[in-house]
């Protein structure tokens, strides 16, 4: 074989490395988006061995209460709504029992911890929940 040849086979077969290895991290990026984990089960609040379901429903995620040891909290009441995917997390709606209201919150997953951080004006604050297994 030439030197000619030679030359060109390196060229083609670093072209051909090049488009593999490129290839192999777009699959890599679409698997990692695609990995995302689902906010769908059942958490513990924390309070009263209180337990939410989140559950999909019309495009976006709703939590409602499933169990409590508080015998005044309301089974079926919900606590979450409007949650959509945001980026990392989720966004939706959280509803203040004591307050009366809801309120924006921010929803993001740490290994098998909800944090959820619901905001007012200056004012922030991240509550856990925890997923139960099952």
């Amino acid at each position: 074989m030439s030197i000619r040849l030679k030359q060109l086979y390196n060229i083609q077969t670093l072209f051909v490395m090049k488009i593999i290895v490129s290839v192999s991290f777009f699959l890599l990026a679409i698997i990692g988006l695609n990995a995302q984990t689902s906010p769908i089960g059942v958490w513990n609040t924390g309070t009263d061995d209180t337990k939410v379901e989140i559950a999909e429903a019309d495009g976006s995620y709703v939590g409602s209460i499933v169990s409590s040891g508080n015998s005044k909290v309301k089974i079926g009441k919900q606590l979450l709504k409007d949650i959509k995917v945001d980026g990392k997390g989720w966004k939706g709606k959280l509803y203040a029992p004591k307050k009366g209201k809801w309120f924006d919150a921010v929803l993001n997953e740490k290994g098998d911890l909800l944090l959820i951080t619901v905001g007012s004006g200056f004012m922030s604050k991240t509550i856990e929940w925890k997923r139960e297994e099952g």
